[in-house]
């Protein structure tokens, strides 16, 4: 998976979690209720968060501190988006 497909993959999943997409000044972002994750935190976080044995919070917390409320919802996030990237590749066979 690339850095723009994990991305959108990402942002489409979030958003059939029901969580806002919203722009802002560094493009697009996830609003989890009191924090945000933006489209760099997703480029800062990527590749080491689709790691098979990655502990979401480590990478996280790294790139975006303090923002424990994103924990959860990025690994079922995570999990969607692995889904979708699978099916489109699949797709392309």
């Amino acid at each position: 998976m690339t850095q723009d497909k994990f991305i959108d993959a990402i942002f489409a999943a979030a958003r059939s979690k029901g969580y806002p997409i919203e722009n802002s000044r560094n493009g697009k972002q996830i609003d989890f209720g009191h924090k945000k994750l933006h489209e760099e935190h997703l480029r800062q976080l990527y590749p080491a968060i689709l790691a098979e044995d990655a502990h979401i919070p480590t990478p996280i917390e790294r790139v975006a501190p303090g923002r424990p409320c994103s924990h959860k919802p990025m690994r079922e996030i995570l999990a969607i988006a692995k889904t979708l990237w699978t099916a489109q590749e699949a797709n392309r066979i």
